[in-house]
């Protein structure tokens, strides 16, 4: 019996003899094969050498910044809850690419934490915000139509906030990302202030006269209530065809409109009220606004103690009471206001009763100097305590309908002596402080000029000052 395993051997050394000089053909398939199996073990080798370096590469690349739980710091809580930034490089990458930008104006709430948190900003990022801003911004006094825009980069880390508030837009402040700390400045843009003169015709009431040549309620506001507030009621005094005209100062930022910065003269010409008021500062540095003759046109009471819709019941010695349905003095005024429409008081004084009283419900009551007191009835809130010193148009507490009343309004009185007052006249007759004597010349140019702007100024008109006795050298 033949060995199988040596009869092909045989063969094989056969055919080596039988071609002499020449290698075999299997042993060409042979090397062949032998050298690339020997390049592909080296191949492998390279490629596992190379992957270890993307390994080691892969894992020394900065990671994005982990959530921490439990560092939440609102922006509207003030710098006592701020926590020291405390950033790393660890935790922004080396080239961040912008991913998002996101634009908002603060609603009703007026917080920016809250409008971050709608935006789905995380946590921590918020927190680093509010630690640069507090530098220079106290995010408690953020308010309503406040506008930001903040960029994040691909990680959710912030690159840039910039904040914008609605009432001082000359203020911006901006939030730029510097190495690995977040840093806030705040920054003034120059306003360009213009003289304009108005002319306005009133028709049915003062702030649709105003809105009617192109301007806003803040005017109306304050020629009601910070010129005329003591002598003009423009609930009542108004009357077709009445004029007012205004030197007005208003302030841009670029070609956008911000506010009024001062009321220079105002003028008022109707049937049943005429006053002119002048801006000027005494020699105190005060600022007042003056009649034609140097006569301030503050005095010791506002006309009003609040922004009504209506007068509903006037003072009266004799009025048919709605609850008791039969003849009372009514010793006071009725405004009738939204529930929780702010009271001020008229005058300077003490508090001297903040409280419950009876019918009067929720009441404050307010001693001034000769022998008067100011009553605020039926409150829903009070906001001052008794024993505390008052401002005129200090806030004292806000419309309600405690005590004796059929719905939300203010009951005010006004006494003198034990005696009750009609509010509404308390002023007819009064005058106002004049300037000094020192001040007077100075105060006459000043209105001159002033008057002469106004096209309806007449330069033969002389205004007599007021008698405040012989002027000094």
């Amino acid at each position: 019996m033949k060995n199988p395993t040596r009869e092909p051997l045989a063969t094989t050394s056969k055919s080596r003899v039988s071609m002499p000089g020449a290698p075999a053909k299997s042993s060409l398939v042979f090397w062949g094969f032998l050298a690339c199996l020997v390049g592909l073990t080296w191949l492998r080798i390279d490629l596992h050498k190379a992957g270890g370096s993307l390994v080691k590469s892969a894992n020394a690349m900065p990671s994005a910044p982990a959530e921490e739980e439990g560092v939440v710091i609102p922006l509207n809580t003030g710098p006592a809850a701020a926590v020291p930034l405390a950033v790393t490089a660890d935790t922004v990458t080396a080239a961040a690419v912008v991913e998002r930008v996101i634009e908002d104006t603060l609603g009703r709430a007026g917080s920016i934490y809250l409008s971050l948190k709608q935006h789905k900003v995380p946590e921590l990022q918020i927190a680093r915000l509010g630690n640069a801003l507090q530098v220079v911004f106290d995010a408690k006094k953020s308010r309503p139509d406040d506008a930001f825009s903040l960029t994040l980069d691909s990680a959710n880390v912030v690159v840039r906030f910039e904040y914008t508030p609605a009432q001082r837009p000359e203020y911006p402040i901006l939030v730029e990302r510097e190495g690995d700390r977040l840093v806030a400045r705040q920054s003034k843009r120059p306003l360009i202030d213009i003289n304009q003169v108005l002319r306005v015709v009133i028709k049915d009431n003062l702030s649709n006269a105003i809105r009617d040549v192109g301007e806003s309620d803040a005017l109306t506001d304050i020629v009601a209530d910070d010129i005329f507030a003591a002598v003009i009621d423009f609930h009542t005094d108004p009357r077709e065809g009445d004029e007012l005209e205004l030197i007005v100062v208003k302030s841009y930022l670029d070609d956008r409109f911000i506010r009024y910065k001062e009321v220079r003269l105002a003028r008022y010409r109707g049937q049943v009220a005429n006053h002119t008021g002048v801006l000027y500062s005494d020699l105190e540095g005060r600022d007042g606004y003056y009649d034609e003759g140097g006569q301030s046109l503050a005095r010791m009471f506002l006309l009003k103690p609040m922004d009504y819709r209506r007068i509903s019941s006037r003072f009266s010695r004799r009025r048919f009471h709605p609850i008791l349905k039969r003849n009372v003095p009514h010793l006071g005024t009725d405004y009738a206001a939204n529930q929780g429409t702010r009271v001020h008081t008229t005058a300077r004084g003490r508090v001297t009763h903040a409280g419950w009283n009876g019918g009067y419900g929720k009441m404050v009551e307010v001693s001034h100097p000769n022998g008067y007191r100011t009553r605020y009835a039926h409150l829903s809130q009070i906001h001052v305590r008794k024993g505390q010193s008052v401002e005129q148009k200090d806030v004292i507490g806000r419309v309600g309908a405690t005590g004796r009343a059929t719905g939300p309004h203010l009951h005010y009185e006004l006494i003198r002596n034990g005696r009750h007052i009609d509010p509404t006249i308390v002023n007819k007759s009064g005058r106002g402080d004049p300037l000094g004597p020192q001040s007077l010349p100075a105060f006459a140019v000043h209105r001159d000029r002033l008057l002469a702007q106004l096209p309806a100024a007449k330069a033969e008109e002389t205004i007599q000052l007021a008698d405040v006795g012989a002027v000094g050298p």
